[in-house]
């Protein structure tokens, strides 16, 4: 074997994360919110290291959302490297299940830091622009915070553990203006020239450096004792600029593309996610109300929608054929208005846990589906175009 077919032959054995961290994380938060209803609800708890909000917010941050970031940046690693991050990953799922003292710990910390190891070098050394190159110091501020969080936890500090995952969930919120971003923009510009028109509005890189700015300078207000009204502010300036930005991506032209739809619906709910978080700040809504609208709305419509694209593009299923987006759709937004308008009910707690698992189930039994029947190429004999 020469050396080009040595270095092909290394390609080949060179796996995509999302083939184990897509699947992995749905089936996680599938089960894990409604267990966290449960711990909260009920006694004795089935998996006490969720049965409480400190609990269940940093599975959602960092068991979940971290796993889908894993599955979404770590393109192409060896079998060895993957299986590692993948068991590291289950291990720490499981110790924060059941915790059991410090050591349940080194589990996840290993997780985080191998993956900062690497998404986070890369991605800098590609950096041209000092955008691209906040978004790596974005992914390792992250990692920083998944490595913090539960050590404060574990050691009873809870206004410090409180106020890192606050700050956690502005993390991801800027995490997903960025890359929700850089999704939509090209796929609605790329459907709106197949219909024949033109999309001027884009990236918009003007907007976006906005938004990073002021979701950073929130995200250190937030940390000051005195400045709620400040971080309120630059909250309400920044869900402002997102609005905007959704906006001019006209995406009313895509009513045909489901996938863009809820991509859509996503950016919608992050933008009232981030008004809802500085209404917090300012003491119009109470705590716990805009993470939600965040995590199940914004979190749930983008992690599906991205993952349908990319299970679909890598098993040939056409866009049209990801209907199943709008119901899963409505589950997640109505679970996030349940969260939002009876969280402080049993009966609201419990049908937002249900209508959440609901639409993830549905979402997973796709990804099934879809890997266990590909759909044939265009340009394939067999496909169901050359047969009309």
């Amino acid at each position: 074997m020469n050396a080009h077919d040595a270095t092909a032959s290394r390609r080949l054995r060179r796996i995509p994360a999302d083939r184990f961290f897509f699947p992995a994380a749905v089936t996680y938060a599938l089960v894990a919110v409604p267990l966290s209803v449960q711990g909260l609800l009920g006694d004795p708890a089935w998996a006490p290291g969720l049965a409480s909000p400190l609990g269940h917010g940093q599975g959602v941050l960092f068991g979940f959302a971290l796993a889908l970031v894993a599955g979404f940046l770590v393109t192409r690693v060896s079998a060895g490297i993957l299986a590692a991050l993948a068991g590291l990953w289950l291990l720490g799922r499981v110790a924060t299940l059941w915790p059991a003292g410090m050591i349940a710990l080194v589990p996840d910390a290993l997780f985080v830091v191998l993956l900062a190891v690497l998404i986070v070098p890369p991605l800098l050394r590609r950096a041209k622009k000092w955008r691209n190159l906040a978004f790596g110091w974005l992914l390792l501020t992250i990692c920083l915070a998944a490595l913090t969080a539960p050590v404060l936890r574990l050691l009873t500090l809870q206004g410090p553990a409180w106020l890192l995952l606050r700050e956690a969930v502005l993390l991801f919120a800027l995490l997903m203006l960025f890359v929700g971003g850089r999704i939509i923009a090209p796929a609605v510009a790329g459907a709106i020239e197949r219909q024949g028109g033109r999309l001027t509005a884009r990236v918009q890189p003007q907007l976006e450096a906005a938004l990073l700015i002021l979701m950073a300078a929130a995200a250190i207000a937030l940390a000051l004792p005195t400045a709620g009204i400040l971080a309120g502010s630059l909250l309400w300036a920044a869900a402002a600029l997102a609005a905007i930005r959704l906006l001019r991506w006209r995406l009313w032209r895509c009513r045909h593309r489901p996938d863009l739809i809820t991509l859509g619906i996503g950016y919608a709910w992050l933008v009232v996610g981030i008004a809802l978080l500085g209404a917090q700040q300012l003491g119009a809504v109470t705590p716990g109300t805009a993470t939600h609208a965040v995590t199940v709305g914004a979190l749930g419509h983008l992690a599906s929608a991205v993952i349908t694209r990319t299970w679909g593009h890598r098993h040939r299923w056409r866009p049209e054929q990801y209907r199943y987006l709008l119901p899963l759709s409505g589950l997640l937004s109505l679970s996030a208005a349940a969260r939002l308008l009876w969280a402080d009910t049993v009966t609201g707690l419990w049908l937002a846990a249900g209508l959440w698992s609901l639409a993830l189930g549905l979402l997973l039994a796709q990804m099934v589906r879809m890997a266990w029947r590909p759909a044939p190429r265009p340009d394939s004999p067999t496909h169901p175009s050359e047969n009309r």
